[in-house]
């Protein structure tokens, strides 16, 4: 093997480790199974690029249960993608209140009572979680899937 194929071999593997890196630091979305009918999923800290692609792929809309700061930033810079988004959920601090897209919940404890009466069928249910209660958040969202599983 020349230096310079030694060099290129070396530079690929490089780059290979560094995609490695950036996958597994990026925080992914985690199936869930179903709920109320609906295609379950969570996502803890989503960089909305990723969330984007993912949204667009989706083949039934969305009802997004999340903070205010990660929803309106992905309806502002995606904004093609809003059709594709039935319903959001705006659990804590929210300035929309009940816009005919967006239901403002001061509580995620509230937010998660509300989804039986926003639910649809055939339709995805994501739970986001991006802000300084973002850990507890999102244990209490998967705790409260998981709870309702046992009970059904």
């Amino acid at each position: 093997m020349s230096k310079k194929e030694l060099h290129n071999t070396k530079r690929e593997s490089k780059a290979k480790k560094a995609v490695r890196a950036l996958n597994a630091a990026s925080p992914s979305m985690k199936p869930l199974g179903k709920y109320l009918g609906m295609d379950t999923f969570s996502w803890h800290n989503p960089d909305l690029e990723f969330l984007e692609k993912t949204v667009a792929s989706f083949p039934f809309e969305l009802l997004w249960v999340g903070n205010e700061n990660e929803i309106k930033g992905f309806l502002d810079k995606y904004p093609s993608e809003a059709n594709k988004i039935q319903r959001c959920i705006v659990y804590g601090a929210c300035s929309d209140n009940c816009s005919n897209k967006i239901i403002s919940m001061p509580t995620i404890h509230e937010a998660l009572h509300h989804l039986e009466s926003a639910t649809f069928r055939p339709g995805i249910l994501l739970f986001t979680a991006s802000d300084a209660d973002a850990e507890y958040s999102m244990r209490f969202f998967e705790r409260y899937i998981s709870k309702s599983h046992l009970t059904q």
